[in-house]
């Protein structure tokens, strides 16, 4: 317990691996105590690791109760914590679907009640990690592609909701990033190859935090990437669905 440290505190869910690590080790490079939420135990220095499941009410209550005996505060929470499906809709298995959505959504709007008082306090910033999936159809990964859209019209409303507590929300969608995410999700299909290079987690990282800086509501990653959805999405959906159809292998 250090509650006359005055760094700032920011609480990372996901933090053991992927963005969530990237992101904790740029927070602390950065002047932030990083308290780092996961259900395995990073293999990195923290200034404080919880062990929960953030999809359990009585987990993220103590997540709560630990920030505060640590630092007494929290001014940034980034719900990251989130896993992919890789199945058509027909083939979805309904357990797993519902373990999607508990993650990927409930999970965030739970975190989320559960901190605002803090971040009210500190008049700080929930940066909500959507996805690019968010903002367009994937074949073979509409349940991950609707779990991120909810995540981004939850950042969206909840936007307006605490401005007068002077809380912030920032919203990211990220594109394809090396993260061995693949290998994480539900599903029985495998991913095929996608066009173009994945990017770094780090530079991600760091993205990020300027995006915080800079007081952003939102921000794709990289940042052609948003051009690229929605030309994708407006103008050419019937070329995407054709090549996208053929990768999948469904026609």
């Amino acid at each position: 317990m250090n509650h006359s440290n005055p760094a700032p505190v920011a609480v990372i869910t996901g933090v053991s691996s992927g963005l969530g690590r990237a992101m904790a080790l740029c927070f602390r490079r950065n002047g932030f105590r990083v308290v780092g939420v996961s259900r395995s135990q990073p293999d990195f220095e923290l200034d404080l690791w919880i062990g929960a499941d953030v999809t359990k009410a009585e987990d993220r209550l103590r997540v709560v109760h630990e920030t505060v005996e640590f630092g007494g505060r929290a001014d940034v929470l980034v719900n990251n914590a989130g896993k992919g499906l890789y199945a058509t809709w027909e083939e979805a298995d309904m357990e797993e679907l519902k373990s999607l959505f508990e993650l990927n959504v409930f999970a965030v709007a739970g975190m989320t009640q559960a901190f605002l008082p803090l971040l009210k306090a500190s008049r700080g910033t929930v940066i909500n990690i959507s996805s690019a999936a968010g903002r367009l159809w994937v074949f073979c990964m509409g349940a991950y592609c609707a779990t991120k859209a909810s995540v981004s019209m939850f950042s969206d409303s909840l936007r307006g909701e605490v401005r007068r507590y002077g809380v912030r929300v920032l919203d990211v969608s990220p594109g394809q990033i090396n993260t061995g995410f693949s290998s994480r999700s539900f599903g029985r299909r495998r991913p095929p190859d996608s066009p173009g290079a994945s990017a770094d987690p780090d530079a991600f990282a760091r993205a990020v935090y300027k995006a915080w800086k800079r007081g952003r509501k939102s921000m794709t990653y990289p940042g052609w990437l948003g051009a690229v959805l929605f030309g994708v999405r407006y103008l050419v959906p019937g070329i995407y669905n054709h090549f996208s159809l053929k990768m999948w292998k469904l026609k």
